[in-house]
This record gives C-alpha cells, sequence and structure tokens, in this order.
C-alpha cells in the first residue's frame, strides 16, 4: 500500500497539471479571440458615435431600423465650405483633370470599422464629399451598441438592404444609382452586401481579405499547435456568437456578383498578415465583373517608372498546370489612390452602369405536334 501511495500522488499531480493547462490553454484561447469578436479601434475610445464637428464635413442625421429591429445611427456627409487637407489634394487633382459625370452618383455607401463605423469612415468620406459625392455612414453595431458581437459582414451586411431601402425613399427616386466603398472591415461587409443585392451598383474594397480563417491562421506560427489553436478558436466564437471563421469569406460573395456591378479591388496595406497583395488577387480573380480592375502600391522592387506589375500564377496541378498573370496597376502613394478613386468612378463605373451587359435570349425551343 505504500507503494501506491507515490504513483497516486504523481498521477494527481499530473492531474491537477493538466486541469492548470488546460484552462490556461482556453484562457490564451479567449485573448485571441476577443479581438476577433470584438475588433474595437482603440484611436476612438471613449468617444460618442458622432462627432459633434468634422473640418470639411456638413453631417445630416440618416437613422435607420436595422436587421434586428434596432435603431441605426447613420449620417449624410457632403462637403462643408471649409476644405480639409484631404479634400484640397481632391480638388487640386480636379484642377488638372476633369470629372465631369460624378453627379450621376446619388450615394456612395462607405464603411470601415464595426465599431465607430462614422468615425472612422469620416477620413474617407473627404476625399469622395470633395468631389461632389453625397456619402452615407453609419454603425454597423447599431445605437447603444445593441450588437456586442461583430459577425464580420454576416449579419451587418443584413442591415444594407434596410439602408437602400431608406436612400431609395430619401432620394425619390425609383433606382439611385449607389456605390460601396469600403476598407478593411468594411470591404469585406460591402463585398457580401454586394452579393446579395444589386441595388448596390458597384464596389470599391480597399484591403478586403479573402477568409477570415486564412487571414487568422497567418497570424499564428505555423505549427501543430496553432492549428489546435485555430480550432480552440472555432469554438470559443461558435459558441459566443454562433459562427465559426470560415463561414466569413468575402473571396465566396464576390464570385457571386453580378457581371454588371463594376468592381475595383486596392491593396494599400503593408506588412499586414490579415489583407494581403494575395488576398487582393484571389478576390480579383473570383469576380465576374465585365468591369473590374486591381491597383496596388509602388513596391521597392518595381522600376521607379512603373505604373504596373505582372502577377504570375500557377493553375492547376501536375501536367495539366498552366501559368496566368494578372496585371497589376501601381499608385505611388495612398493619395493618388483615393484621387484615382474619384477618376475611376467618373470614367469606368459610370460607363459600365450607362451600357450594362445583355444577355442574349435563349434561342426558343421549337416544338412538333407530337411534342404538344
Amino acid at each position: 500500500m505504500k507503494l501506491f501511495r507515490p504513483i497516486r500522488l504523481i498521477l494527481l499531480t499530473m492531474l491537477i497539471a493538466l486541469v492548470i493547462g488546460g484552462l490556461w490553454l482556453w484562457h490564451h484561447i479567449s485573448n485571441l479571440a476577443d479581438p476577433i469578436i470584438t475588433p474595437l479601434n482603440e484611436s476612438y475610445t471613449n468617444l460618442s458615435t458622432v462627432p459633434e464637428k468634422h473640418l470639411g464635413i456638413r453631417m445630416s442625421p440618416l437613422n435607420f431600423t436595422g436587421w434586428d429591429g434596432g435603431e441605426v445611427t447613420a449620417i449624410l456627409a457632403s462637403k462643408d465650405d471649409e476644405d480639409s487637407a484631404r479634400q484640397r489634394t481632391v480638388s487640386a487633382d480636379l484642377l488638372i483633370r476633369k470629372a465631369e459625370n460624378l453627379s450621376h452618383i446619388d450615394y456612395a455607401l462607405v464603411c470601415v470599422d464595426w465599431d465607430h463605423g462614422i468615425r472612422s469612415a469620416l477620413p474617407l468620406a473627404e476625399y469622395l464629399t470633395a468631389a461632389g459625392i453625397t456619402c452615407v455612414l453609419w454603425e454597423p453595431r447599431g445605437s447603444n451598441n445593441r450588437r456586442p458581437h461583430c459577425t464580420h459582414g454576416l449579419k451587418e451586411s443584413e442591415d444594407v438592404p434596410l439602408l437602400l431601402d431608406t436612400l431609395t425613399r430619401h432620394s425619390g427616386k425609383e433606382r439611385p444609382v449607389i456605390i460601396g466603398v469600403g476598407q478593411g472591415y468594411g470591404a469585406g461587409m460591402l463585398l457580401q452586401a454586394a452579393a446579395k443585392d444589386e441595388r448596390l451598383r458597384g464596389i470599391i474594397a480597399i484591403d478586403a481579405y479573402a477568409s477570415l480563417r486564412e487571414s487568422i491562421s497567418r497570424t499564428l506560427p505555423d505549427s501543430l499547435l496553432s492549428i489546435v489553436k485555430l480550432a480552440l478558436m472555432d469554438i470559443k466564437i461558435n459558441g459566443v456568437v454562433g459562427y465559426e471563421c470560415f463561414d466569413v469569406a468575402p473571396v465566396e460573395s464576390a464570385a457571386n456578383l453580378n457581371r454588371n456591378t463594376p468592381a475595383l479591388i486596392i491593396n494599400i496595406a503593408r506588412n499586414n498578415p490579415i489583407c494581403t497583395i494575395k488576398d487582393a488577387i484571389t478576390i480579383y480573380r473570383q469576380l465576374p465583373c465585365d468591369t473590374k480592375a486591381i491597383w496596388t502600391l509602388h513596391g521597392e522592387n518595381d522600376p521607379v517608372d512603373a505604373t504596373s506589375r505582372l502577377y504570375t500564377y500557377t493553375v492547376g496541378k501536375g501536367e495539366r498546370a498552366t501559368t496566368a498573370g494578372i496585371e497589376l496597376s501601381l499608385l505611388k502613394n495612398e493619395e493618388e489612390v483615393f484621387t484615382s478613386i474619384i477618376h475611376w468612378l467618373d470614367e469606368d463605373f459610370i460607363n459600365a452602369i450607362d451600357k450594362p451587359h445583355v444577355s442574349t435570349p435563349d434561342r426558343p425551343v421549337l416544338t412538333t405536334d407530337k411534342q404538344l
């Protein structure tokens, strides 16, 4: 009996160690999952949803009822009398190169962050309003934090048709021209929304990730433990919010866009594993749109005067493998990106919606007396 005492002590110690280790691992997994479940922008901590004023922007309330029945805080943003630095950049560019078709655009839905959606979207709205485009900014969480957890567009995108209903009534038009402009979270969410509602006539996706699961896996070390962590994170997220990481895949939404929905895919994030240039290319390759483009920033390995870069990739495997390429348009800096967006809207977007593709009707099937 004395012999079994040390064995029981060892087994008890091992059991306690396993319990402690399991609790520590679950706590660690929870810490990894928290920024995914509630991705907070610390730049706006303790600030109100809508700022009292913003340089260069005139704000008018446009609240609407969201998919969960709660009120969603939204605003219409238009150009104010005083210019911001971003607006002066656009104004100076438009003096050199006119943009005369932008008046055809009724609204641009602009979204960047899940939390503080209005505040985070205002800088992007500055560029667009400088060109005379009225922007619509809103809180994807709804007012008073009605939605404490983020679904990365799975649920938030369901607000967009309701917002489009509100804008249609506000415009007084049967079918106003509305485009979605999103960055990061907003890009993924608006891709999902555009695939569900063709009233969103075009999409500009900046720094969108192709798949939430793939983006998260890139932030973890490449090891067997990381695979375990990712699986446990899925369990944690699913238990709290009701979805798993692989449920969020903007690339799949991109493949379901209407071919008459012009799409511009842009990657300006540098050294960010969440939204890489490969994500942008993966999304671009899936687009069925007749009018589409992909842009990125000029890199260190690009020739100084280069305006494009050929990205090659392999299609298929083994003997059937073939090489294909995509021409990436290169821009010098972020300012050039946003001024170029204005001209893409003025030219490519407007031309595309003015001359949509019309499918050839199926040839009627001839019937015979026997068939009748």
